[in-house]
């Protein structure tokens, strides 16, 4: 700012400077002339310099005036401290700041305004909603309940009773006599079919497990029952022991 108003004081000062000598070289012109006047014509017939208006003598008169004006702002701005020009750019900021804070006001105020009236038209769609709301909601009333007894559960199947009709006990194996092995057990499940004969035999345990279920297997599947309704499966325990 300091930078600013010293170049403008520079500008001044040349402008007035030269206007100064505009002014001077224009009354010196204007002495000059008066006096070659008199030297030439008589002191009787001469008339007053004041009675003859020119045009330079009316811009001298302008160029006075607008040279006094000048000096009064160069006058005014030279007399003014750093203190007094930071004094007025903060008056003018704080103008500004006034302004923008004015016309934020105002624009918060009618938002606000045009929130209230948002808020306002929609409380009364809500006011006027319960009524559709309940109107839909409204359903015709239940048929009464009638209570249905569980159906009772199908009884279980009697049990088929298998009737053996011929049967070929299992063998001790020699393999188990020739090792020195007296004894031995084998559990076994049996797969009848409807005709009464055994169509599988599962090993479920055996001890020991490998001499005595080939010879379990080899004489239980030549077993025959009493025809049956349906397919059934049996367990049975083997036990195996040498006689002397």
């Amino acid at each position: 700012m300091n930078k600013v108003v010293q170049n403008e004081i520079r500008k001044f000062c040349v402008l007035l400077f030269n206007l100064f000598c505009i002014s001077m070289f224009i009354t010196a012109c204007q002495k000059a002339s008066p006096r070659e006047e008199a030297a030439s014509t008589p002191p009787a017939a001469a008339e007053p310099i004041s009675s003859q208006p020119t045009g330079l003598v009316k811009n001298a008169i302008r160029h006075t005036e607008e040279t006094a004006d000048v000096t009064k702002w160069m006058d005014q701005a030279s007399t003014k401290t750093a203190a007094q020009i930071a004094l007025e750019e903060k008056q003018a900021k704080d103008a500004k700041d006034a302004k923008l804070a004015a016309e934020a006001k105002a624009l918060a105020a009618k938002t606000a305004i045009n929130s209230r009236d948002s808020v306002k038209a929609a409380a009364t769609t809500i006011a006027q909603t319960p009524a559709v709301v309940q109107k839909a909601v409204e359903v015709p009333a239940a048929a009464p309940i009638v209570a249905v007894a569980a159906p009772k559960p199908a009884p279980a199947p009697e049990p088929v009773t298998l009737k053996l009709l011929s049967s070929v006990q299992p063998r001790f194996p020699k393999s188990a006599e020739k090792l020195g092995i007296v004894e031995g057990t084998v559990s076994a499940r049996l797969h009848i079919e409807t005709d009464g004969k055994v169509s599988s035999v599962d090993i479920l345990q055996a001890k020991p497990a490998k001499h005595f279920p080939p010879e379990v297997i080899a004489a239980v599947t030549q077993w025959k029952y009493a025809p049956i309704s349906s397919p059934q499966t049996k367990i049975l325990e083997f036990n195996f022991k040498q006689e002397n």
